[in-house]
């Protein structure tokens, strides 16, 4: 296999470009000219080729069944210029800065002069490109083609350099899963219901103009003469508005609460829908007062659209209007898992917590194509399994050893709550159970357990209830609550730079000076130090830098473990499917993979995919999972 580096250069322009559009729309765009591509094959002197056409010929007389296709960014955007409008298909993708991303996260920076930087493989010149900003090839002056040359190789030499360095530091099945990550995205398999989307932007559009009409009139603002659109522009600029809102709640005698903004340091109104005091307005006893921040809730989610026009445009830009699937391989710094970008696949709502019916166009647009089917299959419950046996709860591990189709913890525990037989468990108990286990397996204090309650299971409880379940779920869990605290005895000599015995009864995760090692990768904990938090007045640690810094203690710790564990768990099922069946998954979720097939390969392929997802990691045999799945022909119809 041969090591092929590429580097684009395109047009680009104050009003063109990715600041401006997405990657996905920017790639296809008919503005959007190849300026030039160089092409470096293993240590070979780069070849620089300018002029789409160019290009293209020279593409079309290279063997790329045969390469390993690697540039840098290459996932998020020069593999969709490269596969859709040049055609290469090579054996494997690859992506420096995926590579980074898994090995520094957000340490040196990823892009790549801060890479070469950290490196030491040079400088990253990028004047030739800034010179020739809002230019056509046609427009170029000779001295501006040789300085862009001269660019075109150093970007693709240092890229090439980068990863040299970075191969030693990768495992070969992440290399594996970068290619799967990026055939998600370029080489997509489902089709879009774009009329189902379009009807849905635009009833959405109606009702939010009805609401915000509704809300001008019982907000008693003055709209006679108006139209019912200035009506709804007038009720948006105050909803939308921190200030005018605040100013209007004072008009009707609400003391209205404030924070300081950890932007400027001064004080703003709490009006945000993450801030305690905002949620409190919408349950408050003045009617008009809990609909006035219901309105504003309202007004300011504009989730649905922006996804639904992200998800058109990016079905648009597609050669064959097909649906591509942008998602970030090792999105998660901490724990290495996906994350989603554009129009975020990953976290594709059921609905719209906002609307009066149930939302779930964008799921119902992912459509498999004639002929064919889309196959779901999920790690039932993988978080929760990894937490119980990574700590050896018995009664747990029992569970799902006699059963492990039907173990039902929420039920088990919602049974020792309420002290009542596992068969009489009613539903609502049940509920207070799963909620329970979803929100306490990571250290959530009683006010905590309260909040994700009622915003999770839209369960109300009291705060004695509260702090009875925290109780009686950690003292029916104690091996967890132990491991928490092992987690936080860990962490004062990871600060001192040692390296420890593993925290877990496996021998599975040790703590290191930078992060915790694992059986299949590292959760980094770069720049770990004590610092004290102000607003709380203590002492706490924390870890990265600037933006992403982060606290961290025993019970958060827990959670990486978890996650970055469950995240491995999926991985290789994904890559055991792909070695049995030759599929590379059309959709990546948490606990999910998805794929479209021939509808009669379906229910072979969805058994072929829940006996590997049944079947316990080589590296945890112990580890009892299960999986559940269904046929559709949408990805929204599957169960």
């Amino acid at each position: 296999m041969r090591i092929a580096t590429v580097d684009l250069e395109t047009y680009w322009a104050v009003g063109h470009s990715l600041t401006k559009m997405s990657p996905i729309k920017y790639c296809m765009h008919p503005e959007t000219e190849i300026i030039s591509c160089a092409f470096k094959f293993d240590d070979e002197p780069t070849v620089v080729v300018f002029g789409e056409q160019a290009v293209i010929d020279y593409c079309n007389k290279i063997d790329w069944s045969q390469c390993w296709v690697v540039g840098h960014n290459l996932s998020g955007f020069d593999a969709m210029i490269l596969s859709w409008r040049l055609n290469i298909k090579p054996l494997l993708w690859g992506c420096t800065l995926a590579m980074a991303r898994s090995i520094h996260a957000k340490d040196v920076g990823l892009s790549l002069a801060k890479l070469v930087a950290h490196y030491k493989l040079g400088y990253k010149d990028q004047s030739a490109l800034i010179a020739t900003k809002g230019k056509h090839l046609c427009d170029f002056t000779e001295q501006e083609i040789a300085e862009m040359s001269t660019y075109n190789v150093a970007d693709v030499d240092q890229c090439y350099r980068l990863l040299r360095r970075l191969i030693p530091q990768t495992r070969k099945d992440e290399v594996k899963l970068i290619d799967m990550t990026i055939r998600m995205l370029i080489e997509p398999q489902f089709e879009a219901n774009t009329p189902l989307l379009v009807d849905t932007l635009a009833e959405e559009s109606i009702r939010k103009q009805a609401m915000l009409v509704k809300a001008a009139s019982v907000m008693g603002f003055d709209t006679s003469g108006m139209t019912d659109d200035e009506s709804a522009a007038a009720a948006l600029t105050v909803l939308s508005s921190a200030f005018k809102f605040a100013a209007f709640l004072r008009t009707i005698g609400v003391d209205v609460p404030t924070k300081i903004s950890a932007t400027t340091g001064k004080e703003i109104p709490a009006l945000a829908k993450t801030d305690e005091a905002f949620l409190a307005l919408q349950e408050h006893d003045d009617p008009l007062v809990a609909m006035a921040a219901a309105a504003r809730l309202d007004a300011k989610s504009t989730i649905l659209q922006t996804r639904i026009q992200a998800f058109l445009d990016a079905s648009d830009a597609h050669p064959t209007k097909k649906v591509p699937i942008p998602l970030k391989y090792y999105g998660a710094d901490t724990t290495g898992r996906w994350s989603g970008w554009g129009y975020n696949p990953q976290n594709l709502p059921r609905v719209n917590p906002y609307a009066p019916k149930p939302s779930d166009a964008l799921r119902k647009s992912l459509v498999a194509p004639p002929g064919y089917n889309v196959v779901v299959a999920d790690l039932s419950g993988i978080e929760l399994r990894v937490n119980h046996f990574l700590w050896q709860v018995p009664s747990s591990m029992k569970l799902f050893q006699d059963d492990p189709e039907k173990a039902d913890l929420y039920k088990d525990f919602a049974s020792r709550l309420y002290n009542v037989p596992f068969a009489e468990v009613t539903k609502e108990q049940r509920q207070v159970g799963k909620v329970a286990h979803l929100g306490l397996g990571f250290q959530a204090a009683p006010k905590t357990f309260q909040k994700v309650a009622r915003l999770m299971g839209g369960v109300d409880i009291t705060e004695q209830e509260s702090e009875t379940i925290v109780e009686q779920w950690r003292s029916n869990y104690r091996e967890i609550k132990q491991g928490w605290g092992k987690c936080q005895d860990a962490l004062p000599s990871m600060m001192r730079g040692s390296e420890g015995a593993a925290i877990d009864p496996w021998g599975m995760v040790h703590p290191t000076p930078t992060g915790l090692q694992t059986p299949k990768g590292f959760i980094r904990y770069p720049d770990l130090r004590k610092e004290h938090n102000e607003k709380f007045d203590k002492d706490e640690i924390v870890y990265g830098h600037k933006r992403s810094k982060a606290s961290i203690y025993g019970g958060k710790m827990v959670e990486n473990i978890v996650q970055h564990l469950a995240r491995c768990v999926i991985a290789d099922n994904a890559l055991s499917v792909q070695a049995v069946t030759g599929l590379n998954p059309a959709l990546m979720v948490h606990d999910e993979l998805v794929y479209v097939v021939p509808q009669a390969a379906a229910q072979t392929t969805l058994d072929t995919v829940q006996n590997i997802m049944r079947t316990p990691p080589t590296w945890w045999p112990e580890l009892i999972t299960w999986s559940e799945g269904d046929i559709a022909q949408t990805y929204g119809d599957a169960k």
